[in-house]
């Protein structure tokens, strides 16, 4: 049995699975190598793997997650993964190899994440060979969920949105432009709060404006992610997570203005890397 974790700062999904049928499925935190230290990651895995009967049975344990993209960053985890499966194989990967293997397994592709934020990247079939810095959800994160929400509060608090949509966004989530501010500037995690109002947006999608906004914000996300590839108009593109899947039919049209094949949209890795791995 194998043993494998889509993991990012906040939680882990984790599935134990032979071939590719699935044994169980468990829930930890999350193990983002940047906050927390080797000891702190093997008590995170020990909570949630005390109580495993099939425990011993594992022989292997492949871990992606964000955070994991320098040698050091890995070793923090795996180090944590040697303790609490002792003799197991363990690799430890950044959550972009997740998503290129999940979309694309053996086969080349631009795989990209769209979910609070975005990334994005190029892969051969076996390894990523080209990617951009992220900047985050203050400077990058286009077409993410934070991304979304930033751009609709900017209209929102300058009162450039459209009356029905003001109120409607007031008698959804009750938040004064205090509240909205304090969120943003005084309490942790902003990008989250601001893509917590994507479900808003896709709500009110049939809206012009609503529609202009989403379509606005992923051709950002064409312009400066996507189309800085080379090989953007011969390689497939594919994406992981919420806001990919959810918002599909607006990245497709999008993808078509920059003359991009959109192909292939996961709300998450787990099915594809299950079946990466099973082969």
């Amino acid at each position: 049995m194998i043993l494998l974790a889509d993991s990012g700062s906040t939680k882990t999904d984790w599935q134990l699975v032979r071939g590719k049928e699935v044994i169980k499925t468990l829930k930890s935190e999350g193990m983002n190598p940047y906050f927390i230290s080797t000891k702190e990651a093997a008590e995170i895995l020990q909570k949630a793997f005390a109580m495993l009967p099939e425990k011993g049975e594992v022989h292997a344990v492949y871990f992606y997650g964000a955070g994991c993209s320098s040698p050091s960053k890995k070793e923090i985890i795996n180090k944590a993964l040697q303790q609490v499966f002792p003799g197991s194989h363990t690799e430890v990967e950044h959550d972009m190899l997740a998503a290129a293997r999940a979309l694309f397994a053996k086969k080349a592709g631009i795989p990209c994440i769209l979910g609070t934020g975005s990334n994005s990247c190029v892969y051969d079939g076996g390894q990523i060979t080209d990617s951009l810095f992220s900047l985050g959800y203050m400077f990058g994160d286009e077409g993410s969920g934070g991304h979304l929400g930033k751009t609709y509060i900017a209209d929102h608090l300058k009162k450039r949105a459209p009356q029905e949509i003001q109120d409607a966004f007031t008698d959804t989530y009750g938040l004064s432009n205090e509240d909205i501010l304090t969120n943003i500037y005084n309490n942790p995690n902003p990008n989250r709060f601001l893509a917590s109002f994507a479900p808003f947006i896709r709500e009110h999608l049939e809206h012009p404006y609503i529609n202009r906004l989403a379509e606005s914000c992923f051709d950002g996300f064409f312009e400066e992610q996507v189309t800085k590839y080379d090989d953007h108009l011969t390689l497939p593109m594919g994406c992981i997570g919420s806001v990919g899947y959810h918002f599909r039919h607006i990245i497709e049209n999008s993808a078509r203005k920059y003359g991009v094949q959109a192909e292939t949209f996961m709300i998450s890795p787990m099915e594809g890397l299950i079946s990466y791995h099973a082969e």
